[in-house]
């Protein structure tokens, strides 16, 4: 729930599966440009998240401590409070914080966020739970970013503002440009506070030289005898792959995060991973940088030795299955140091569709090359309609596609726009004496559940609930070629802020698993 006043822009928050955060991001952005710290928009927004996130569980424990008392007669004495954490942690283990939510949801329990619109104030959280802020783990960040949480007092619950301290970093003009000797000075003191190793080779692979650091990452003492063992301990690839390789290649190459195991000499089975880096001089130098990764016993390490291209080719290839929502709402999840993907509650637009026809294309057409590369082209353009819009695809099945989108108007202007693009498809297939593959688009809006549904050998992130499944419905009623829209929708749309579409008049269709028949109309754009 939004409200807005004279003062302040208010955000009501019942559960951590609310998508609040366009909104928050929103008024977030509008609290830092006025006073003049937009900059600051990506790690504040960290730190309202991470508190919110608290805020949120301290008040619906308090909420199941209350329920706890009224309900089981439990009394809140210290014996009373490890049992009362040993139930909550069942109730929240299997349903999460569901059924606390709606309680909260129906008995206006919440927390509120405001954003003050003058004053050195950014964002205000106001909680009927008390609790305190120390327990979030942003807190040194505010710190640095020269802002701080400061505890108001008031009658019941707590009341937390994020305001700007007198001496904000932030507001310090821009860096110094260090000189050749600071900046290597500066350098030298990363390397030694991070315990990097430095080593020079010759063409032939013989040490030349080494660091003293290189020996305390091999736990070795700064004597002859360790220098020597560790210059005999170089891996056989590394030499290989950059020292000779590098032979091959022009002077002054550089390589860059080459992942090789060293065993430890004099340590029996232990192997330590570095990730390696450098350059090979005019005299055929080559000038490494050592990074220990990991010490492990030899065979156990998961780490691959070689390149890091490697990995990161097989994170192009594999990223291309994983949608893009659930991409970022991974990075989401990383920042606020969570290990899995919350579920979230939200209104959307879903859509749906469908390539008409494309079955009987399949059973005509004997080229599998063929099919495949015609049913990427028409989905390639549609997945270009939905990103331009601001949506995320929920998934591809088979000739079909599944579509978000926060914005009603969003949907609209995408399924117009892939209208379009079919339409332009088909008058090449037509002069090609090909069969026309129109699409049939149905798209409706309402609450759903975007999370985790499967297993733990394969989940998927998408979105469930009946709003798509009408969707789905909807799309099956729709003409080839047409768009067709729930009266939901439409509602809200407020076709009256959009010339830009041209909807229908409204008439009723059945459909599968629902007693009543569903108000439908048809959209298309203007023209121009």
């Amino acid at each position: 729930m939004t409200s807005t006043s004279a003062h302040a822009t208010s955000v009501c928050a019942t559960s951590l599966e609310q998508v609040l955060w366009p909104e928050l991001h929103k008024q977030l952005e509008r609290a830092l440009v006025r006073l003049g710290q937009q900059q600051l928009s990506p790690p504040v927004m960290l730190l309202l998240r991470d508190t919110l996130d608290n805020a949120i569980k301290a008040m619906h424990r308090e909420v199941f401590r209350q329920l706890a008392q009224t309900e089981f007669g439990m009394e809140m004495d210290g014996g009373e409070e490890a049992l009362l954490d040993e139930l909550y942690a069942a109730e929240t283990g299997e349903h999460g914080a569901a059924n606390i939510a709606q309680y909260c949801k129906d008995n206006d329990w919440h927390v509120t966020i405001d954003f003050p619109d003058s004053g050195e104030d950014i964002v205000s959280l106001a909680s009927p739970a008390e609790w305190d802020v120390a327990r979030c783990h942003t807190a040194s960040l505010a710190d640095a970013l020269g802002f701080q949480w400061h505890e108001l007092p008031v009658h019941a619950g707590t009341l937390l503002v994020l305001r700007r301290q007198a001496t904000n970093p932030a507001s310090r003009k821009a860096g110094d440009l260090l000189d050749n000797g600071d900046c290597r000075d500066e350098l030298l003191n990363v390397c030694e506070r991070l315990g990097y190793g430095v080593m020079r080779f010759a063409g032939s692979g013989e040490v030349l030289a080494l660091s003293r650091s290189m020996l305390a990452c091999a736990r070795r003492p700064a004597d002859e005898a360790s220098v020597a063992a560790l210059c005999a301990a170089i891996p056989f690839n590394f030499l290989r792959d950059i020292v000779w390789g590098m032979a091959l290649e022009e002077s002054n190459g550089t390589f860059e995060n080459y992942r090789t195991r060293m065993l430890l000499p004099g340590s029996g089975n232990l192997s330590i991973l570095f990730n390696v880096s450098g350059y090979r001089d005019a005299q055929s130098v080559v000038h490494a940088l050592w990074q220990p990764v990991s010490v492990e016993e030899v065979g156990a390490g998961s780490l691959g030795e070689g390149s890091m291209l490697n990995e990161a080719r097989v994170h192009r290839i594999t990223r291309n299955y994983v949608p893009q929502l659930v991409e970022e709402k991974a990075r989401e999840a990383v920042s606020l140091c969570r290990d899995t993907l919350a579920n979230e509650e939200c209104t959307v637009a879903v859509l749906f569709c469908d390539i008409v026809g494309f079955t009987s294309y399949v059973e005509s057409n004997a080229s599998s090359e063929s099919i495949i590369n015609t049913l990427n082209a028409i989905l390639r353009r549609v997945s270009s309609s939905v990103r331009r819009h601001h949506g995320f695809i929920d998934k591809f099945m088979g000739d079909s596609v599944m579509a978000i989108f926060h914005d009603p108007a969003d949907a609209l202007h995408a399924a117009i726009d892939m209208q379009k693009h079919a339409a332009d498809i088909n008058r090449l297939r037509s002069r090609a004496g090909q069969d026309m593959l129109r699409l049939r688009i149905g798209i409706h809006w309402g609450e759903v559940v975007i999370g985790n549904v499967g297993t733990e050998e394969r989940l998927d992130w998408t979105a469930i609930g009946d709003v798509v499944n009408t969707a789905s419905r909807i799309e099956k009623n729709c003409d080839p070629g047409a768009i067709l829209v729930s009266r939901a929708l439409l509602n809200a749309i407020v076709p009256a802020r959009h010339p830009e579409f041209d909807f229908g008049e409204l008439f009723t269709i059945r459909v599968k698993g629902k007693q009543d028949e569903l108000p439908v109309c048809h959209v298309s754009g203007r023209e121009a």
